[in-house]
């Protein structure tokens, strides 16, 4: 859906996959309904669905039965988890095509859910006749396996376009310490311990860049702990606008917190600061110790005084923000688009049975 995250179908198309994407003529992103906009991806068809949840929507089956009708495809690369009803949509069309062309699917899941009937077995479906999948953490690979996939197995992070972020050429804070938080106004992005945290040192200021139904209760939460005037919400941010956003906060809090059902996949936002310049104090939960690696510090979830502490430590430790702020752009890489989209390139060569 979002514009800056086709780079991977562009470099593919450049390295001479004949490549088609099917994707949603309107999708939630980061808090509000976002539209499709081809921005000149002629390899990109949106199509309707019906349904808003991630894993319980289907597409409109007319744009995928012509598709799936065109015998040049070598491989079906299903971006979706493989209990999802998109998957078991396209591979019932694929059935009924009577095709045989191999098929991928992706994971994010880190926790090892029993999903009820009919759902686990979809899953089980789809994941015994799946020629591979790629995954973005090392959980969710080793779930897969014990699920049943046998195929092939990439561990794939989500790209970053980290050409577009540059780190500021600034100083080391001094006295006063800026915190950004990126992301969805929801109770398990942790936005409430991070105020906690703030209202702990009054040399922390917080910017708060997103929305979500948590919006309100948060703004009276800053209220209540007397530190209004030191925190910002700034309300949804177009991705568009975020290399502008980051170089503006000195340390990015990422204080996701664990629930059940849930825990932090991957981190994109994380590595869009590293690409900034920008280290990380995240919660110690979750995908998020391999995605901040040496560029950051860990901290246990929910713990607000864990959390001030580490902000702090920004101020009161000589050379830590230097030190993390060079790890983080030097190995920011690996998550470049380029990257993926190499990976992603011999994955499909594999699976055709041409690498």
């Amino acid at each position: 859906m979002v514009t800056a995250w086709r780079q991977r179908e562009r470099l593919l198309r450049r390295a001479g996959v004949d490549l088609t994407l099917v994707t949603a003529v309107r999708w939630e992103e980061g808090g509000a309904l976002v539209p499709f906009t081809p921005a000149g991806d002629e390899f990109a068809l949106a199509a309707p669905t019906l349904g808003r949840h991630p894993n319980l929507f289907l597409f409109d089956p007319r744009p995928l039965w012509r598709l799936l009708g065109d015998g040049r495809w070598d491989v079906i690369d299903l971006h979706e988890e493989p209990f999802g009803l998109a998957v078991a949509e396209v591979l019932v069309l694929r059935w009924l095509r009577a095709r045989r062309t191999p098929y991928l699917v992706s994971s994010a899941q880190n926790i090892d859910k029993r999903y009820p009937a009919p759902f686990r077995w979809l899953e089980r479906w789809s994941l015994r006749g799946a020629a591979g999948a790629y995954t973005c953490n090392t959980e969710a690979s080793a779930i897969l396996r014990r699920k049943g996939l046998t195929g092939a197995l990439e561990l794939l992070p989500l790209g970053v376009d980290v050409g577009r972020f540059h780190p500021a050429d600034r100083p080391p804070p001094a006295d006063r310490l800026r915190v950004g938080f990126v992301g969805r106004l929801i109770p398990h992005k942790g936005v409430d311990v991070l105020l906690r945290a703030v209202a702990l040192d009054a040399r922390l200021d917080a910017d708060v860049y997103g929305a979500g139904p948590e919006a309100a209760g948060l703004e009276a939460l800053a209220d209540d702990l007397g530190i209004s005037g030191r925190v910002t919400f700034h309300g949804h941010v177009d991705e568009a606008t975020l290399p502008d956003v980051f170089p503006t906060f000195d340390v990015l809090a990422v204080p996701s917190v664990p629930v059940p059902g849930w825990l932090e996949q991957f981190g994109r936002v994380v590595v869009e600061g590293q690409a900034s310049g920008i280290p990380a104090v995240a919660s110690n939960s979750g995908a998020l110790p391999e995605v901040v690696g040496a560029a950051g510090l860990l901290v246990p979830p929910s713990d607000p005084r864990a959390l001030a502490a580490s902000l702090a430590r920004m101020l009161d430790e000589p050379g830590l923000w230097e030190r993390l702020r060079r790890a983080g752009t030097d190995t920011v890489g690996r998550y470049s688009w380029s990257s993926v989209a190499d990976r992603q390139h011999d994955l499909y060569l594999r699976v055709a049975g041409r690498g």
